[in-house]
């Protein structure tokens, strides 16, 4: 048997490994998946639903990167349980992982990055060792738009979108929880640079630098309440604004 899984928020678990995070949430409705990791960790999700118990309702995209998807198709397939992601990242889950290149290319080259930040190149055999590349196709899903409230979803989380890491990069909010999901529109690690803190992801990896820092103010408007939890790095207790403008004053790398 695995271990416990690790309750952030309440009825909040969070899943993944040192690099990557994606999260459980038990509802009385059910339980619902935000991301969906890396392929590696589908004996860990498995074993973490069993523990918590219930069954699985959805899936929610905070973004269509090949680390955030790598479970979706396979729990498409085996349950039937609905894919949801935003409008702007639909096509990134049809083709498996190269979509992401071909319809959100990052804004930079990788090559400086590797060359000068050994964190870089780990992240990239850590993806590859962990199944990121060769992730099947997502081949059904549902979209949602800015400032939707998906009331099809257990607890009927609102979406804030956040795009530049992605062109349809999204947040959860989740009041009854008291918790932001905010994948990896603002992470509390960059695992390209190796940055802690609040902050955003490299340019290495990100589509649009200037759109990406202009969605962190969408970010500091929800408030200071809610405990951020993001795609890569611990849970931010000081709220969202704190934590996005902590994000705005250290800039993109």
């Amino acid at each position: 048997m695995g271990s416990i899984p690790d309750e952030v928020a309440p009825g909040v678990f969070r899943l993944g490994d040192e690099v990557v995070n994606f999260y459980l949430v038990d509802t009385d409705e059910g339980l619902v998946l935000v991301d969906a990791g890396l392929p590696t960790h589908s004996s860990a999700f498995l074993d973490a639903a069993s523990r918590v118990g219930g069954r699985l309702r959805a899936v929610l995209l905070t973004h269509g990167h090949p680390d955030h998807i790598g479970l979706a198709a396979r729990v498409l397939e085996h349950s039937g349980t609905a894919v949801w992601v935003h409008e702007g990242d639909a096509p990134l889950l049809g083709g498996g992982p190269a979509q992401a290149i071909v319809h959100a290319p990052p804004e930079r080259s990788m090559l400086p990055y590797l060359l000068r930040r050994p964190r870089a190149a780990r992240l990239l055999a850590h993806l590859e060792g962990s199944g990121a590349f060769n992730a099947p196709p997502v081949p059904e899903y549902s979209t949602f738009v800015h400032g939707q409230v998906l009331e099809e979803v257990p607890g009927s989380p609102r979406v804030v979108g956040a795009p530049g890491h992605t062109p349809g990069s999204a947040v959860f909010v989740w009041n009854d929880r008291g918790v932001v999901f905010t994948g990896d529109a603002l992470v509390t690690y960059d695992p390209t640079t190796g940055r802690k803190g609040p902050t955003t992801i490299s340019r290495m990896s990100t589509h649009k630098g200037a759109q990406a820092m202009a969605s962190l103010e969408r970010l500091a408007e929800l408030g200071e309440e809610a405990v951020v939890l993001p795609g890569h790095g611990d849970p931010f207790a000081g709220g969202p604004r704190a934590a996005a403008e902590e994000a705005i004053a250290r800039g993109i790398q």
